[in-house]
C-alpha cells in the first residue's frame, strides 16, 4: 500500500552525509529515509508512549517501510563557515571553524511511503503528522496533509543503465536486520545502515562563491 505525507519547509534545511566529518560537511538536499524514520521513532516514543521492546511488530513496520520522494520548485544551497565547539582527546571543548551547507526549499516536499498492508499505513499515520523537523535541530517542516493517491516518485535510484540526468547524492536507510537496540541511544549496540545513490531531478541555474541555485525539472 502506498500513501504520502506532504510537508512544507519553514526553515533552512541541513543534514550531513553520514560519511562526513564534523569539520567539513555538505548537506543532503532531502531528509534521508534514516532521518525520517528516526524522527518518527522520536514522536512515537515521546508523544505516543510506544514501547518497541514489547511491540516489535510496530518497529518492523517502520524499519521495512520503503520511502520515495516527489520534489518540485527550487533549491538554493548556501555554503558558509560557522563556529563550533570541538573536543580533542580529554581536553575541554575549544572553538573551531567548520564548513556547513544550508538548503532553502521553496515548495512542498512529498514523502511517499510503501507498506505491506492497511495496518502498517494506519500506524504510520498516527505519528507522521506530529513530526515538525528533519535533520539538524531547527530544520522545521510543517505537515500539510496525507495523500492516498501520491505522485509517482521523481527521485530515482541511480542505475548505470539509465541515462537520466540530475544531481547524485548518497542516502542511508535502516538495514534489513536492524533492531530497536541498534537505534536506541541507551544501548551499546551499534547502528547499521543500508545506502543507496539517488538521482535528484535538479539542474544548476546560478552560482557564486556563497551559494548555488537549482531548479527541479
Amino acid at each position: 500500500m502506498r500513501f504520502s505525507a506532504i510537508y512544507r519547509p519553514t526553515a533552512l534545511f541541513s543534514l550531513r552525509d553520514s560519511n562526513s566529518t564534523s569539520s567539513g560537511a555538505k548537506s543532503l538536499f532531502l531528509p534521508s529515509p534514516y532521518a525520517i524514520k528516526m524522527a518518527f521513532l522520536n514522536q512515537a516514543i515521546s508523544l505516543g508512549g510506544e514501547d518497541f521492546y514489547e511491540n516489535k511488530k510496530h518497529f518492523e513496520i517502520i524499519r521495512d517501510a520503503a520511502i520515495d520522494y516527489y520534489i518540485k520548485g527550487n533549491f538554493c544551497v548556501n555554503n558558509c563557515f560557522i563556529k563550533i565547539q570541538k573536543q580533542r582527546d580529554n581536553e575541554p571543548f575549544k572553538s573551531t571553524v567548520s564548513f556547513r551547507e544550508y538548503v532553502f526549499i521553496d515548495d512542498d516536499l512529498e514523502i511517499i511511503f510503501e507498506v505491506n498492508n492497511d495496518e502498517g499505513a494506519a500506524f504510520l499515520k498516527q505519528y507522521l503528522h506530529r513530526i515538525n523537523h528533519f535533520g539538524k535541530r531547527g530544520c522545521f517542516f510543517q505537515f500539510v496533509r496525507y495523500n492516498d493517491n501520491p505522485n509517482e516518485p521523481n527521485v530515482k535510484v541511480f542505475d548505470v543503465k539509465d541515462v537520466s540526468f540530475g544531481l547524485l547524492q548518497e542516502y542511508d536507510d535502516f538495514a534489513n536486520k536492524l533492531t530497536f537496540d541498534n537505534v536506541n541511544s541507551y544501548s551499546n549496540a551499534k547502528t547499521t545502515r543500508s545506502k543507496k545513490i539517488l538521482v535528484l531531478p535538479l539542474i544548476s541555474q546560478n552560482s557564486s562563491k556563497s551559494y548555488t541555485s537549482y531548479k527541479c525539472v
